[in-house]
């Protein structure tokens, strides 16, 4: 990049909208991951299926990641980021063929399947484009913020997932109650899906930054090469990817986590959301301070210390009749849990620019998210080795499972010690970005 480019970058107010469309179909596809999760034990009564099934449904969503990424990037690099959105979208409606199941409960476990399948499938479409959006949309003064708010769709996804159904469907369950949940949630992925056609576009007139304005295009073996020989990201993606994974399991078997010790699926619900809700905030904070500091690599150890505290607070608290410190704790991990989504991210997009965005963020995403469906087995059959509370039995098998991987996760990212390579190359232009009147 030239240090004597005189560009005029500029943002516009469009941005927003394009912001807000972007989030919405990215929460309307994550909550349909966890639709199942926390009405365990309702849904393998009404349908006639075993809890490893109801878990199935959920764990779809992290096998099939990987297909769904390589979808995603082959759609990208033949089309507009528009073209991709729209496509992913409309995936993303297929859980319209879950209402079919109500037809015939007992046999309609495979039209619950065939309608995760398509949104699990959809997921990358947008999941990966949470750096390169922001990047494309936002000035470097905002970028971190707008990553903020975009990672932070997705777990808001899966609170409101983890919360709606316990309120629809009761210990009672009837097709009536599954009928207005599964309507609801595909009535509103349908509303976003109308947003994004009518409102999403690939990109703004003019780029808001210097390194969108000479982004690469993608170009599958080198940028892979490329991401697989940077010992920096390599620390990353090992690391993120344990923690992601440990997440996306104590998030899908929560309720099994906490019913030994005398909990409901919606003190799960509640639980979910609490965390989810305390993560918000703090990943919002977060961007704020990224945007002001840029102070990646702080922030990153800073959060892993809260991560490992709060972790073994959680497991200490995991006994009957604590349900208000038992919330508090969940809300301490989302706390320090979920910023590192945005801190992450960032710190991928600087070690291994001018890589595309969407690549190192979505090997980071698929990763976590294979792991997090082998992590999800195991906990299964960790949790069936205590699955009754035994008083002054704090550590079980699922607890130690959880602290340890916790750990060695900390401890590989507390290593990290990338390059800010995109800042860098940003420096080298004069102009700073405008907003458009």
């Amino acid at each position: 990049m030239a240090t004597t480019e005189l560009t005029n970058y500029r943002v516009y107010r469009i941005r927003w909208l394009q912001l807000l469309v972007y989030i919405l179909v990215t929460f309307s596809n994550a909550f349909h991951s966890m639709t199942f999760a926390p009405i365990e034990s309702e849904t393998a009564a009404f349908f006639h299926i075993t809890s490893v099934q109801v878990n199935s449904l959920a764990i779809i969503f992290l096998f099939l990641y990987v297909l769904g990424s390589a979808l995603a990037i082959m759609v990208y690099q033949m089309f507009s980021m528009r073209t991709g959105m729209i496509i992913g979208a409309l995936l993303n409606a297929g859980v319209w063929i879950r209402l079919l199941a109500l037809i015939s409960p007992s046999r309609g476990y495979a039209a619950l399947l065939i309608g995760q399948i398509f949104p699990s499938i959809a997921g990358p479409f947008f999941l990966n484009l949470t750096a390169q959006f922001a990047t494309r949309w936002f000035a470097p003064q905002q970028r971190d913020v707008a990553t903020a708010l975009c990672s932070m769709a997705n777990p808001l996804g899966a609170a409101v997932g983890s919360l709606l159904p316990s309120l629809v469907v009761t210990d009672g369950s009837s097709s009536r109650q599954f009928f207005i949940l599964l309507t609801i949630e595909a009535a509103f992925t349908t509303l976003t899906t109308l947003l994004l056609i009518l409102v999403i576009r690939s990109e703004p007139p003019s780029p808001p930054s210097p390194s969108e304005e000479h982004h690469q295009s993608i170009n599958i073996k080198e940028d892979l090469i490329r991401l697989l020989t940077n010992r920096h990201y390599l620390i990353l993606l090992f690391g993120f990817a344990l923690g992601l994974a440990m997440v996306n399991s104590i998030t899908t078997v929560l309720y099994q986590l906490i019913q030994p010790s005398g909990y409901s699926s919606e003190d799960a619900g509640i639980f979910g959301a609490t965390l989810i809700a305390a993560g918000i905030f703090s990943s919002c904070v977060s961007g704020v301070i990224m945007d002001r500091t840029h102070a990646y690599l702080l922030m990153l150890k800073v959060l892993l210390v809260g991560v490992c505290g709060s972790t073994v607070f959680f497991i200490v608290v995991l006994r009957p009749h604590m349900f208000y410190p038992l919330a508090v704790s969940i809300s301490l991990m989302g706390l320090f849990l979920l910023p590192l989504l945005p801190v992450s991210f960032e710190c991928a997009v600087e070690c291994t620019y001018p890589v595309r965005a969407e690549w190192s963020t979505g090997l980071l995403l698929c990763a976590g998210n294979v792991l997090g469906a082998i992590f999800i087995f195991a906990h299964g059959y960790l949790i069936k080795l205590a699955p009754v509370y035994t008083s002054n039995h704090i550590f079980t098998p699922a607890s130690t499972f959880i602290v340890i991987i916790f750990v060695v996760s900390a401890s590989a990212l507390f290593t990290y010690k990338g390059p800010y390579l995109r800042m860098e190359a940003e420096r080298m232009t004069i102009p700073e970005p405008s907003a458009n009147t």
